[in-house]
């Protein structure tokens, strides 16, 4: 194995533990009706390197699945919507604070119908709290995380490696 390999297999395996962390710390925020999943401030990672992605769908279906009360099956739909909203995050990364409304989309749509289905609940309310609840995660804690991880020498340097 090259390296570089190895560096990439390690950020993504720590990106993945990083984030099944703070969903264990704060499940009574992260999962049912109303989340604010504080892990979710790890995808502003995807600015910096795209890969992280990997890390972030990884760690998103390890954390439903060890402690959703939904289990495997949330593993799955979430990490659904994880790929589809970092993809679109992706496609519009040029633009940071639209890029960030994706997550909250895709999560909205796709958690929101899970949750609707299975505990038969309506549709939008809960598509609506899921959505508010990423995107308070994402532009009141990621955003200005990025805001200071994109100046920061250290951080750039060790990233980029």
């Amino acid at each position: 194995m090259n390296k570089r390999l190895i560096y990439t297999f390690t950020t993504q395996a720590m990106l993945a533990t990083v984030y099944v962390v703070l969903v264990y710390a704060f499940q009574f925020l992260s999962f049912e009706k109303i989340q604010f999943r504080i892990a979710e401030l790890l995808i502003i990672f995807v600015f910096f390197d795209k890969k992280s992605i990997i890390g972030l769908t990884i760690g998103t279906f390890v954390a439903n699945w060890l402690f959703s009360p939904f289990g495997i099956l949330d593993a799955l739909v979430g990490s659904l919507a994880t790929i589809i909203g970092l993809v679109l995050l992706i496609i519009f990364n040029k633009h940071k604070l639209v890029a960030l409304i994706f997550p909250a989309i895709s999560n909205a749509i796709i958690i929101g119908l899970m949750i609707s289905i299975l505990d038969q609940i309506p549709f939008v309310p809960i598509a609506i709290w899921v959505f508010i609840g990423e995107a308070v995660v994402l532009y009141v804690l990621g955003f200005p995380m990025y805001k200071v991880l994109k100046d920061h020498p250290f951080f750039i340097e060790t990233f980029h490696q």
